[in-house]
């Protein structure tokens, strides 16, 4: 089975060029203004022009803090998305009208885990952090690996992934995929400006696994 690879807070043309040349499978674009990585829906319309093929090539997924559905609906729509990744303060937040990734912070009791209904095209285990993501910090891994065989979707991994923990992360849990963030991005970067070198070897340490 292939293990997947979603490069996230994608903001630039010649990063978005790059996953796209390597064949990472996914790509997110954050649309919360709180991110350093964040668009307005009007950039993210020009990176997707500037820099994806009109058929084929990566998901595109946009992610979301807190959205209303009509944010939500107009971005699925403006941005011809796959799916929407909705990050949300309610542990059980209601799951949009939508395909979307279930989104799952830290470590809460199973047994508390209600599955929503519609239920998500897939499931992201993350860090439980300040800001909503995207501060390279990792999940605990056991938990994780114990989270599978809760979820009948496919289940991803997220928080603190970097080229040189991937293949450690992808043994102790087994996900169907890892979502990167500042993994994925040059030192010092501002805006989420990525290193392609390392989504190389992100990307080399999924297919190793396969």
């Amino acid at each position: 089975m292939t293990t997947k690879l979603k490069i996230c807070g994608v903001t630039q043309a010649v990063d978005l060029a790059a996953c796209v040349e390597l064949g990472v499978d996914a790509v997110g674009i954050n649309l919360w203004s709180g991110s350093r990585r964040g668009l307005s829906l009007a950039e993210a319309a020009a990176l997707l022009r500037a820099a994806m093929p009109a058929r084929g090539g990566p998901e595109r997924i946009g992610v979301f803090v807190n959205p209303g559905r009509d944010e939500l609906q107009r971005a699925y729509e403006t941005l011809e998305l796959d799916l929407v990744q909705v990050i949300s303060d309610d542990p059980q937040p209601s799951p949009p009208a939508l395909p979307y990734t279930w989104v799952i912070r830290g470590t809460p009791s199973l047994a508390s885990l209600v599955l929503p209904s519609p239920g998500p095209a897939r499931v992201l285990l993350d860090a439980a952090v300040a800001g909503y993501g995207g501060a390279g910090q990792t999940t605990d891994w056991v938990w994780a690996r114990a989270a599978l065989p809760w979820f009948a979707a496919p289940v991803w991994l997220a928080g603190g992934i970097t080229p040189e923990n991937a293949a450690a992360a992808l043994a102790a849990v087994g996900p169907r995929g890892l979502d990167v963030a500042s993994g994925s991005e040059l030192s010092g970067a501002g805006r989420g400006e990525k290193d392609h070198a390392k989504i190389s070897a992100l990307l080399a340490a999924c297919r190793a696994s396969e």
